[in-house]
């Protein structure tokens, strides 16, 4: 359904972001290791336990002035080796909470950042390449959610980048498509990454990476734009698996011009002309008048109500016949994408961090908020969705939403691709962590396995606000990040001495269930997802 897949994918990231990087192992004694790159040396720093990392990388020249809202051009290059100890600045973006623009950053962002467990290993290493999350809108590589180091040390090297968000990566309007192909504009954010998987290829052999075998992943929005780059025809042969969390394809996307619904806003430049016109630019040369506005202006006009109820055009990727050329499900239904292998996966309770701000306390605001969201299909959704099944109205409508946004749309994925022979893992994360997203900052927020849960035991954070809580959740964060890493090595989950995680199949629909207690289970919410399906939610 549009109005789900419109939903703003930034809520969780509103409590995500912001943090400062939390602090690595010791340094090791001995000079900081050099690599040459194709635009020039970088300096980087060693740690004790072997890894290397490298921040704060240019791959791309900065998009201001007659650069912005143009395809990402690679960095100039520079001959006296670069210090790459520090993340990069974070792309502008507007703190949701209160619209005020989050400092420091700058729109010369595009940055990435490397992790290797070894410069000269006597074989390659695996590559994985991580898209952060954070609704298109928010987000940066220095979170600190995002630390590759023990992926690193598990054998890996670990790459991630920033790219452009919000109105600067995703505006669209007809004056900006003057020129380009097909008359396209928007999905700049998504040019960025695929420069950053480009120079990954380019590149990485030269931090002791293997070209060959690179996998890329991501989060929320970050899995979409995994996905969406799977379908991109331009991206075509620059990653070799795929490791989508709580994301796919069928969220995220927009249609480029109106699909003949006059009296609503629902394509990217529509949204892209009131925008335009909301900074004051609505005669002559518009795209040069929209280059004339700070991003300080751009970032006010775009708005900072997270309305998780009622449907909204943001910015985020755009059907624009060039870099996404049809709709995602078409093109997958036709075949039309990378033939990768694919780990995929959602949390059981994905909904409950987007209705953290919605009032539905009794049944009659609940059968509300479900028609506001599906229009005329109000009855067969809480036919399905029954508030006395749940702890509460609220609880109900934020399984609803979670299913429509994730669960069942991943479950459309991983059919999809299954019918057409490529080779598919699904898992369920249903651990609660034991330190309450709420209580890193102050309150004791109950979101149980909430969406983005899983990142912590991914990423083995041991430092920060994040870290894992005990033993036994460090112990599930080391079976996770094994998964991980032999998925990116072989593309298989499996090894000895770990839990079969079962192939899906059509028929089984089988997963792995990621808990304290991994275990197998099969036909996830079948009953349900078969009447959002039904309904072409």
């Amino acid at each position: 359904m549009r109005s789900f897949s419109r939903l703003l994918l930034s809520s969780c990231l509103l409590l995500l972001t912001h943090c400062a990087h939390s602090s690595g192992p010791a340094l090791a004694k001995g000079p900081a290791p050099v690599v040459q790159t194709g635009r020039g040396p970088v300096r980087g720093l060693a740690y004790e336990d072997g890894i290397s990392t490298f921040l704060g990388i240019p791959f791309a020249q900065p998009p201001t002035g007659e650069r912005r809202w143009r395809p990402p051009e690679p960095a100039e290059a520079w001959s006296t080796p670069r210090e790459a100890s520090h993340f990069g600045v974070r792309c502008p973006q507007v703190d949701m909470r209160n619209g005020k623009p989050v400092e420091p950053a700058s729109e010369d962002c595009l940055t990435l950042n490397v992790w290797t467990p070894a410069l000269q290993p006597q074989k390659p290493a695996p590559v994985m390449v991580y898209i952060h999350g954070g609704g298109f809108t928010l987000g940066s590589t220095q979170d600190e959610l995002y630390d590759g180091s023990a992926l690193a040390r598990a054998g890996v090297v670990v790459v991630s980048m920033n790219y452009r968000l919000g109105a600067l990566g995703f505006l669209a309007h007809p004056a900006l498509g003057a020129g380009a192909p097909g008359g396209s504009s928007g999905n700049y954010g998504l040019m960025d990454q695929r420069l950053a998987l480009e120079w990954v290829r380019d590149n990485i052999s030269a931090f002791g990476g293997d070209p060959t075998q690179v996998t890329l992943f991501g989060e929320s929005a970050g899995a979409i734009s995994a996905c969406l780059q799977m379908v991109s025809p331009a991206a075509q042969g620059l990653f070799h698996r795929l490791i989508a969390e709580s994301g796919t394809c069928y969220l995220g996307t927009t249609p480029l011009k109106d699909p003949g619904t006059p009296e609503l806003e629902d394509s990217a430049e529509e949204r892209g002309v009131r925008f335009a016109r909301e900074v004051g630019c609505t005669e002559g040369d518009i795209a040069a008048c929209l280059r004339t506005r700070t991003p300080e202006q751009l970032l006010a006009a775009s708005g900072a109500a997270l309305d998780l109820i009622k449907p909204r055009v943001g910015f985020g990727p755009v059907v624009d016949g060039n870099v996404i050329p049809a709709l995602p499900r078409q093109l997958l239904a036709e075949g039309k994408y990378a033939k990768v292998p694919l780990m995929l996966g959602t949390n059981r309770d994905e909904g409950t961090i987007f209705t953290l701000q919605a009032k539905i306390d009794t049944p009659e605001q609940y059968e509300a908020a479900v028609n506001v969201r599906a229009p005329g299909k109000t009855e067969p959704l809480l036919r399905a969705y029954p508030a006395k099944d749940f702890a509460s109205p609220k609880a109900a409508f934020s399984r609803l939403l979670g299913d429509a946004m994730f669960v069942c749309p991943t479950r459309r994925l991983a059919r999809t691709l299954t019918e057409q022979g490529q080779p598919v893992h699904a898992y369920f994360f249903t651990y609660e962590p034991r330190k309450p997203l709420g209580s890193v900052f102050g309150g004791m927020l109950k979101l149980g396995a909430y969406h983005s849960a899983e990142l912590p035991f991914v990423f083995g954070l041991s430092q920060g606000r994040f870290a894992l809580d005990s033993d036994a959740e460090r112990e599930l964060s080391r079976k996770l990040i094994g998964y991980w890493t032999r998925f990116a090595t072989q593309g298989n989950p499996n090894g000895e001495g770990a839990v079969q995680w079962p192939a899906y199949t059509r028929d089984g629909e089988q997963y792995l269930e990621i808990n304290m207690e991994l275990g197998q289970g099969s036909n996830l919410n079948a009953q349900r997802c078969d009447v959002l399906d039904s309904l072409g939610l």
